[in-house]
Order: C-alpha cells, then sequence, then structure tokens
C-alpha cells in the first residue's frame, strides 16, 4: 500500500484553502457560507459546465444501452439513499446544512465553483454531501469527483496541472489552487476519480461511519491521523468499483519512482528525456478508498481527501 498511498493524493501542507476567506472560522463555519472569492477567470467554469454535462464514455454510469450498468445501479439505490439521508455533517467535522439551503447554495454559487454545477440535478440528499463538504476545508468533490473528466486526470498525472485551479494560465503553469504564494502542484504517479456524484456523495456518507474513518475523525490527538484505506466494496458494494475511472504513469525501466522523476522534470521544462507517457486504470475492482484528515474548525477532524485506489498487485 505505500506505492499507492504515496503515488496519488497528499494531506495539504497546512496552508489555508485559497478558496476560503480568512474570517471563515469559529462559530461563523457552522453557518451556511455565502461569501466566496471570486474564480480569476469565470470564463473557465462556463467551459467546465459544458464539459461536465457531455456524455462521457469512460463512465459506467451514463451509458443508455449498457443493461448490466443498470442492473447495478438498481442494486446500489437503496443503499445509496439509506447512506445519504443517514449523513450527519457534524459527525463529519463540517457545518450543519438543510436541503433547502443546500440547494440554494448550488444555484447561487455554481457559476464561479463548477464541482457544483454537476450536482444540480441530484437528490437533495446528495446535494446536502456535496455542500458540506464544499463548506469544509477538505478538496475530495473538487479533484476526484465526476466533474474533474478523464482529460484532466490525464494531465494532472502527466503535466501536474491541478483541476481544482480554475485560472487556465496558473493551470498550465502548475500553480496549486489550495496552496499560498503560487506553490507547485504535487501529483503522484496516478489520479483518480469516482464517476458519479451520487456514487461519490454515497461513497463519503458511507465512508464516514467507517470504524477506522470514525477513529480518525474522533481522534482528541493533536497530531493528525493518518491516512485510512477502506475496501471499495465496504462503502459502495461489490459494483462499486465500477463507478471508478483514472490514468497513470507508465513506469520507466519497470520503476515508477523513476517514471515520477522523469514526469516532474518533464512538466518542470526539462525535455532532454522522453516525454512522460500514461494509460488508464485497467480496473478498481479489489481496490480502496483512501481517505485523509485535517483538523476541523469544529473541533476533531474532518476529512481532507478522499480517492480511490486500484488493487495493489
Amino acid at each position: 500500500m505505500a506505492e499507492l498511498r504515496g503515488a496519488g493524493d497528499e494531506p495539504d501542507d497546512g496552508d489555508a484553502s485559497a478558496r476560503r476567506l480568512a474570517a471563515d472560522a469559529g462559530d461563523a463555519a457552522v453557518e451556511v457560507r455565502s461569501r466566496h472569492e471570486p474564480s480569476p477567470r469565470a470564463e473557465y467554469a462556463d467551459v467546465m459546465r459544458q464539459e461536465t454535462a457531455k456524455p462521457n464514455v469512460s463512465q459506467a454510469d451514463v451509458s443508455p444501452v449498457d443493461t448490466d450498468q443498470a442492473e447495478t445501479d438498481r442494486g446500489t439505490e437503496a443503499s445509496i439513499a439509506d447512506a445519504l439521508e443517514r449523513f450527519d455533517p457534524r459527525r463529519a467535522g463540517l457545518p450543519e446544512v438543510s436541503r433547502e439551503e443546500a440547494a440554494t447554495y448550488i444555484e447561487e454559487h455554481m457559476a464561479d465553483r463548477p464541482w457544483l454545477a454537476l450536482v444540480r440535478d441530484c437528490s437533495p440528499d446528495a446535494q446536502r454531501v456535496f455542500v458540506a463538504l464544499d463548506q469544509g476545508h477538505g478538496h475530495a468533490h473538487i479533484r476526484h469527483d465526476g466533474w474533474v473528466t478523464e482529460e484532466m486526470n490525464e494531465r494532472r498525472v502527466k503535466n501536474l496541472e491541478d483541476p481544482a485551479q480554475l485560472d487556465p494560465e496558473k493551470r498550465e503553469a502548475r500553480v496549486d489552487a489550495f496552496k499560498t504564494g503560487n506553490q507547485p502542484h504535487w501529483c503522484g504517479s496516478i489520479s483518480t476519480r469516482i464517476t458519479n456524484p451520487e456514487i461519490f456523495a454515497a461513497a463519503f456518507a458511507r465512508g464516514v461511519e467507517h470504524l477506522d474513518v470514525r477513529a480518525a475523525l474522533d481522534s482528541k490527538d493533536p497530531i493528525p491521523p493518518g491516512p485510512v484505506a477502506v475496501p471499495i466494496s465496504d462503502v459502495l458494494g461489490p459494483d462499486g468499483h465500477q463507478f471508478c475511472s483514472g490514468s497513470q504513469l507508465e513506469p520507466v525501466d519497470e520503476s515508477m519512482a523513476k517514471a515520477r522523476t522523469e514526469r516532474d522534470a518533464w512538466a518542470a521544462g526539462s525535455h532532454s528525456g522522453p516525454e512522460p507517457r500514461i494509460r488508464p486504470v485497467e480496473t478498481f475492482e479489489g481496490g480502496t478508498v483512501t481517505f485523509t484528515f485535517r483538523p476541523s474548525l469544529l473541533g476533531g477532524y474532518e476529512v481532507n481527501t478522499m480517492y480511490v485506489n486500484p488493487p495493489v498487485i
């Protein structure tokens, strides 16, 4: 697991998220926030809303002729609905949000926060999960949900472009969206997502109920808990892997570490070596969902990020 955990996403370095305001602290964190810094390039949000509205052949949940997937959808519908209905934001270190507040929040903010546009037509319970996450300080729903297209995944792992960075020039320059001071974005050897927002919301809602994740969220230790990996099947059932996709580097001389080193140099502008090569993740069956943690303004911890991993071979 060490290779995979180091190869995917990692906790932030402690900087406040660039999309939060310094005034959002203390008791104010409990209320639905209406104050947000506008994105530097609002037109990018328009492009992304159009992009996420297109059919994506890599998403198992959108094919109108896939009868096997239709069975999967029906088989998971009840458990998804139950998990979403049970979701308590406060137990996840997040501010309370009502279903009505969530719908209003999405309408008000999706123009500059394109990851919200994808959940506009989801169930009220799924919307509530996303809005609670959006008011926390984690980034799982921004880097690892279906609003991130597979092309964005590819560019992240190959060029170190942060899909959460809404300024195209900064994104191309590899500037991280959540770190202060125009710091470079980091990505390991793989970038992954859950392709369906309703499934993503259910994975989060069920994940924060898992005993190991709960132990981390409820920890009183001042040192943040380490990552927790949970089988995908534990949070999404035996067919949950069908809703996962991703791109990964190809090893160089059978070494992923060498592939990352050469990729980092290439992305930094040193093109003396070969261009990095990537390939789709073949399967997530038998894989895991990794949760990492950060302090919550409400006390205890919240999920910093949540991402899926393929099985270790």
